[in-house]
């Protein structure tokens, strides 16, 4: 047994020095190989860390870009809809003048479609009772009558413009309309069917426009059957008495 210990105590000591060099090997490469585990490591999470960083870096850079888009658009919504606003408030204090009231405004001066012509048919808006017929007939008729033989001329009462040439019922029979500048307009009934104007045509005071005629046939048994049939209407489409704007030679009532 000694000799064993000897022996082994003697090749220690002369291997000691390839012993301790193994050893000291083994250690330098554990700790190689600790350090460069820790260092990758390191490096992982330096790299999660660098792209965790550039992701917060886009969305914040894309959340800005949003905003100041958002912004932009905001803006640009903004300023258009005042551009709108200030468009509008343009456009609404721009006067648009009223046709009826610049209508309203304009004098007209009236004059008697018949020349010398009386008023045989007083303005009223009651019913009067109609002759020559079995059972009473009662109607309110509209306008005056003016006396006035058939085929005399019928001239324009003032300066307008022909919008109506028709024929019309038993009371009217033709009929010529004129719109004057003023927005009134006159009626001559009771024409002859060969008027000298047509609609659209612009007339002058005094201008003839046909002569007085038989068609208003429900009036062929009145006292004044031979008239002119004259009414004159306002703006708001209501009648007005001639009499209130033209001065006849003389009036005679029936």
């Amino acid at each position: 047994m000694d000799k064993k210990n000897n022996k082994f105590i003697s090749f220690i000591k002369k291997e000691s020095f390839y012993v301790i060099l193994f050893v000291c090997l083994c250690v330098v490469a554990t700790v190689a190989a600790f350090t460069a585990r820790n260092a990758n490591k390191v490096t992982e999470q330096q790299e999660k860390g660098s792209v965790a960083m550039d992701i917060n870096e886009n969305e914040k850079k894309s959340t800005t870009q949003m905003i100041d888009a958002e912004q932009v658009k905001n803006t640009q919504s903004k300023t258009n809809n005042e551009s709108k606003t200030n468009s509008q408030s343009k456009a609404s204090n721009v006067t648009v003048p009223n046709s009826k009231a610049v209508s309203n405004n304009s004098k007209v001066s009236f004059i008697n479609p018949i020349a010398d012509g009386s008023i045989v048919r007083q303005f009223s808006d009651k019913p009067i009772k109609l002759q020559g017929f079995e059972k009473d007939t009662w109607t309110t008729l509209r306008g005056v009558a003016i006396a006035a033989k058939k085929g005399t001329p019928v001239k324009a009462a003032a300066d307008g413009k022909v919008t109506e040439v028709e024929d019309g019922d038993g009371f009217l029979g033709y009929y010529v309309v004129l719109s004057h500048p003023n927005g009134m307009r006159t009626i001559y009934t009771n024409l002859d069917p060969q008027v000298v104007v047509k609609k659209g045509s612009t007339v002058k005071a005094n201008d003839v426009i046909g002569k007085v005629g038989d068609t208003a046939r429900m009036l062929k048994f009145e006292s004044y059957a031979e008239h002119l049939g004259f009414q004159v209407v306002d703006s708001k489409d209501e009648q007005v008495d001639p009499t209130k704007l033209i001065k006849f030679d003389s009036q005679k009532s029936k």
